[in-house]
């Protein structure tokens, strides 16, 4: 549910750098499902299999990893970077992973109660005015006929990745640079394409909060008018090279708000 999201956020789906935590469509359960859910996150960023026997821990001298989730304190405060570091990076993938989806159909970007749509919203702390601009943004969109798909079929539309360090505002609330990495087609209803960028970056920026013990999107823009990203990527640029925008008639295409929300 939650969307190439550390040092690299380039590989999605079929090489996203980082695992997702929940599908979407599974984290926002309420009451026992959702603490029992909760429980699952435990083997992917603990990565010990173990079987959550606190006391076989100590035993066998075993220190609890500090990413590790239990139903009764949910994900762990922001002590330091790197505590919170593996939700932002999953974050970002499962941003990446619903939005490209959604932008992809225009039939999904049009149906503000398409469960993509509500997927994307529970990303984002509750009643998002910033998310919902973005839902906006793709009822035009779709309503148009337009989608906007993967350039070359091997690597996503959008790729959203950290692009920096994450500053610790406080246990609760960080920011993060953020690069967005383009490799898209626009196509109309007719299937004929009025865009291609066969690869394009632009540095972003973006909060993410914890909210009842998950983290969550606050935000998250394009910088406009900036340059490269101020980090490399491990996928390869492949075709276009930055910068490597065709504008076929149609405006540029970024799946988002130009300026603001990119996808």
């Amino acid at each position: 549910m939650r969307s190439d999201r550390g040092g690299s956020q380039a590989e999605t789906n079929a090489a996203a750098p980082v695992s997702r935590a929940l599908p979407a469509a599974r984290r926002h359960l309420p009451g026992v499902q959702r603490a029992l859910l909760v429980l699952g996150v435990v083997s992917l960023f603990a990565c010990s299999g173990g079987d959550g026997d606190g006391a076989d821990r100590a035993g066998s001298g075993q220190e609890d990893d500090p990413a590790e989730l239990t139903a009764s304190d949910g994900e762990p405060e922001a002590t330091d970077a790197a505590t919170v570091e593996p939700y932002v990076e999953r974050l970002l993938v499962d941003y990446d992973d619903v939005v490209n989806q959604i932008v992809a159909d225009p039939d999904v970007a049009a149906d503000g109660d398409h469960p993509l749509i509500q997927q994307y919203l529970d990303l984002y702390e509750p009643d998002s005015d910033v998310a919902q601009q973005l839902v906006d943004v793709w009822a035009e969109r779709g309503t148009e006929g337009l989608a906007t798909r993967s350039f070359d079929g091997q690597h996503p539309a959008s790729v959203t990745r950290l692009d920096g360090g994450i500053e610790v505002v406080s246990g609760d609330e960080v920011s993060f640079p953020a690069c967005v990495e383009r490799r898209l087609v626009v196509v109309d209803r007719e299937g004929q394409t009025i865009q291609r960028t066969p690869y394009a970056e632009q540095q972003g920026e973006g909060v993410a909060v914890r909210v009842d013990g998950e983290w969550r999107l606050r935000d998250l823009r394009v910088l406009s008018g900036t340059a490269a990203c101020r980090t490399g990527s491990d996928i390869e640029t492949g075709t276009g090279g930055p910068g490597g925008t065709v504008d076929t008639g149609g405006a540029e295409d970024t799946g988002g708000t130009e300026g603001a929300e990119g996808a």
